[in-house]
This record gives C-alpha cells, sequence and structure tokens, in this order.
C-alpha cells in the first residue's frame, strides 16, 4: 500500500468517527431536557421547535431566521 493511499485511509477512518461522534452528540441533546429558561418563541412570533431547542439550548432563532441571517453573513464576507 502507498503513503498515500495509507493517509487517504486514515483521513476517511478519522472523517467516519467525527461523524459518528456527531450523531451521537445529536442524539444526546435530543433526549436532555429542555432549557425551560430560554424563550421558546424567535422574534419572528414563531415557536421554536423542542428538538432545536434540545439540540442547542441557547438558540433564539427558529431555523428560517437563523438561514437567513446565516445567508446575510456570507453575503457581507
Amino acid at each position: 500500500m502507498s503513503v498515500s493511499n495509507r493517509a487517504f485511509e486514515l483521513a476517511d477512518r478519522r472523517a467516519e468517527e467525527e461523524r459518528a461522534e456527531g450523531i451521537r452528540r445529536v442524539q444526546q441533546a435530543i433526549r436532555a431536557p429542555i432549557n425551560v429558561t430560554a424563550s421558546p418563541f424567535c422574534d419572528c412570533g414563531e415557536r421554536i421547535p423542542d428538538d432545536r431547542r434540545r439540540a442547542m439550548p441557547r438558540a433564539t432563532r427558529c431555523v428560517d431566521c437563523e438561514t437567513f441571517i446565516e445567508r446575510q453573513s456570507r453575503r457581507r464576507a
């Protein structure tokens, strides 16, 4: 096996481990209790879904608003 093939295999294995760890963290966050001190509503008035609040307890925006803000900041960059 060449050095470059071995390096690709190691990188592939590491990427798969990182994906698996990310999935474990999200699953754990979904099962965690919701932070009841944070507002369940976005500034737009929409309710922030419970799954999002579990995964991101400090989320202050619904997914649509967060996506809009992220797109705007990318355009400015």
